[in-house]
């Protein structure tokens, strides 16, 4: 990172994002509709060139301590807006709640957290030509109804909601990282 002071901003900026994108799927009642327009929130990421942890993670011009910090930026970015949205929009926080209640299995978190790594390598990486915007409307779409784990979607979802287990986060960051490097490994990229 060459200017740290903007890397942080991009990094919690990221995590708004995110969390932009879960209060839209909550508000559409998710399904495909809400997976679809949860995207948006990952295509302002990519398109802006926020530092989002999982679209980033194998990347090596940036090292683990970088990481680190990029994830927990990424986090309370993502917590404050889900805090912050569910004083003004309490009609979701039920659903909210619902989300986040569906990760209680630490293995099981850990599982979905691979599997939503692979998806969000998948979406996140350049394609060699094209554009990018299916890459993340499909990689989104699969994490999201498949219910896999995406780290800074749960901190936007446990923000909406008002509380969590906060264990599962770095958890499903852990599988989000070992699923993108599998996929990134397997695909020989």
């Amino acid at each position: 990172m060459k200017d740290m002071k903007t890397s942080l901003k991009k990094s919690a900026a990221a995590g708004v994002l995110i969390c932009m994108g879960c209060i839209v799927n909550l508000k559409a009642g998710g399904g495909i509709a809400g997976a679809v327009l949860f995207s948006a929130g990952l295509w302002f990421v990519v398109n802006f060139d926020a530092e989002l942890f999982t679209g980033r993670v194998t990347r090596g011009d940036y090292d683990w301590l970088q990481k680190m910090i990029m994830l927990a930026l990424n986090v309370v970015g993502a917590g404050i807006c889900g805090v912050l949205a569910s004083f003004f929009l309490p009609e979701i926080r039920d659903t909210a709640e619902t989300v986040v209640r569906a990760y209680a299995d630490p293995v099981k978190v850990l599982w979905q957290g691979v599997m939503c790594g692979i998806c969000m390598y998948l979406a996140t990486t350049p394609p060699k030509e094209g554009s990018r915007l299916p890459f993340v409307i499909y990689g989104v779409v699969l994490f999201i109804l498949s219910g896999y784990g995406h780290s800074i979607a749960l901190a936007g979802y446990a923000g909406l909601a008002q509380g969590i287990a906060w264990w599962v986060i770095p958890l499903a960051a852990v599988g989000n990282g070992t699923g993108s490097y599998l996929i990134k490994w397997l695909l020989n990229r």
